[in-house]
């Protein structure tokens, strides 16, 4: 009696260690959580007042440069997929923490002639508007006031051109270089920029000068908000204000100067 006695606590050690050691062998499983892009735009930089042959008439315009950059947590990555020789459906790829992805259509790539390459369709938006319309819009919600001058080029090459800040994630260097119509993107803490002697880089201001005055330069990026970037559409992150940024300037004397 005394042997089986000091034999059971033995036993069961032994099936406490294996259950131990079951339970350690169970890993666990974490939810993916999706990486978005989170698009902001730097002030327009470099304005200047040229003219130019716009349909064969000569115009005045306001040129400048414009940088679009991806804050977010993960990359902006947009995939085309041809219809037609003038038509490409895209669709953006959104990566998670596991390494999946899932697809949603976002919109086109067109072909650029000025630019010979394929740009995404409605991806930004420029506005110039005098300062006192302006301060109306904001001040009444952005409800009453109107811009007294629209870009005409909406569409863009979107690619990695320049690291704007080194972020969780950002590469050391530029991973989207090609303006195809297969694959287009822009990585994490990098931007794109747009230089102002670019063709179509500008706001057509017609046939006569800018008035003397103070004015807005307003650019948004993304502005029909078909990029996603958040799980919700978070407004902190997406629309129009969390995609703009503005630059004041006065013009006066055949002068512009930047102002506050």
């Amino acid at each position: 009696m005394s042997q089986n006695k000091a034999k059971i606590p033995a036993v069961l050690l032994a099936l406490l260690i294996a259950v131990v050691l079951s339970l350690g062998s169970i890993s666990t499983t974490k939810a993916a959580s999706f990486l978005y892009p989170n698009l902001k735009t730097i002030p327009p930089a470099d304005l200047r007042l040229d003219y130019t042959l716009v349909n064969g008439e000569s115009h005045y315009v306001l040129r400048f440069s414009n940088t679009s950059w991806n804050a977010g947590e993960g990359r902006l990555e947009l995939r085309g997929e041809t219809v037609s020789d003038s038509r490409t459906k895209v669709y953006q790829r959104i990566y998670d923490s596991l390494g999946g992805f899932t697809e949603v259509l976002v919109g086109d790539f067109v072909f650029h002639p000025s630019h010979n390459h394929w740009h995404f369709e409605d991806y930004a938006d420029y506005e110039l508007w005098t300062r006192t319309e302006y301060d109306k819009w904001i001040s009444s919600g952005r409800n009453n006031g109107q811009a007294q001058k629209r870009g005409s080029k909406t569409t863009f090459c979107i690619m990695d051109n320049a690291k704007i800040q080194n972020l969780p994630g950002s590469p050391s260097s530029p991973q989207y270089t090609q303006c195809g119509q297969t694959l287009q993107g822009m990585s994490i803490g990098w931007g794109d920029t747009y230089m102002y002697t670019l063709p179509d880089q500008w706001i057509d201001l017609g046939t006569s000068p800018l008035p003397s005055g103070s004015y807005v330069l307003r650019s948004v990026v993304d502005p029909k908000n078909l990029i996603l970037e958040s799980e919700n559409n978070d407004p902190s992150r997406e629309g129009a204000p969390a995609n703009e940024a503005v630059t004041y300037f006065t013009y006066k004397a055949g002068k512009l100067r930047i102002s506050k």
